[in-house]
């Protein structure tokens, strides 16, 4: 059975939060200074799940094959927005103005890379995400910079995950089997869901989308909250696509758009 990562919780927000995003709540005052020994910690269990402990794929599916680079592309739109094809994967969404949108591997991750030391928690994140990466699912990385509401800090992180192998159906009993996984297993430990619905988009797209809160206590004792959606949908009868918005829950409402955003955009090419 491939082992896979479902969610990967930094521990960077929690640690810097208070310091680096005013209003944010429960927070210790960390000093500014402290930012240069930030170490990510993430929750073992959450990064390295199984596809049967909180995935829709079958247990005897093989590890898919790795994509070539040229069958991802990423287009910045003429509003800002950056619009992610996966040509052989069968679909392609947008990401809003505000979103640092990165392919793993790639030369703009590399660059972005570059330029990310003036923002610590982006440059700790995206290290994570280096070695977190699992070649042939970890498809797209997009982080919500927001530099409207605070200027060099990082209010979340997402990722795009794809199977090759996958041919459960996209219903009410699909979908109540993954919150059972979700609810019982430790991929988001203490996680509450507030949101469980089979829908179409816009785009005739169907989804399953997932929705709850969860807390972080970070080294002194001070609970964070944080809200993760979780979506999926299938390009084909046999391959799935899950899509997980982790950010801090104090943002929700503004964050939520932009997820909204994404979800909606998402389109099936061929059809």
């Amino acid at each position: 059975m491939r082992n896979k990562r479902f969610i990967a919780i930094s521990m960077i927000l929690v640690s810097v939060l208070a310091c680096v995003i005013p209003g944010a709540s429960q927070s210790a005052p960390i000093d500014q200074n402290s930012l240069s020994t930030v170490i990510v910690q993430t929750v073992n269990a959450a990064t390295t799940q199984t596809a049967a402990a909180v995935g829709l794929a079958p247990a005897e599916s093989p590890a898919p094959t790795l994509p070539a680079v040229n069958e991802t592309s990423l287009e910045k739109l003429p509003d800002g927005s950056v619009k992610f094809t996966h040509i052989s994967g069968g679909y392609e969404m947008t990401f809003p103005v505000g979103w640092l949108t990165l392919r793993p591997n790639s030369e703009e991750f590399n660059t972005a890379l570059k330029d990310a030391a003036k923002n610590e928690l982006l440059l700790n994140q995206m290290n994570f995400d280096i070695n977190a990466y699992e070649a042939g699912f970890d498809q797209l990385y997009s982080y919500p910079l927001r530099p409207d509401i605070e200027k060099n800090t990082l209010f979340g992180f997402s990722f795009i995950g794809w199977e090759a192998e996958d041919t459960h159906p996209m219903n009410e009993n699909s979908m109540g089997e993954l919150l059972r996984k979700l609810e019982t297993s430790s991929a988001i430990p203490g996680f509450r869901m507030d949101t469980a619905q089979v829908y179409e988009t816009i785009n005739q797209v169907k989804v399953i989308e997932i929705g709850g809160q969860f807390s972080k206590t970070d080294s002194e004792g001070w609970v964070v909250p944080f809200y993760s959606t979780l979506v999926y949908f299938k390009p084909t009868a046999d391959t799935l696509v899950s899509m997980n918005f982790t950010y801090l829950k104090d943002f929700k409402y503004k964050i939520q758009v932009d997820v909204n955003f994404v979800i909606s955009s998402v389109e099936l090419l061929g059809q």
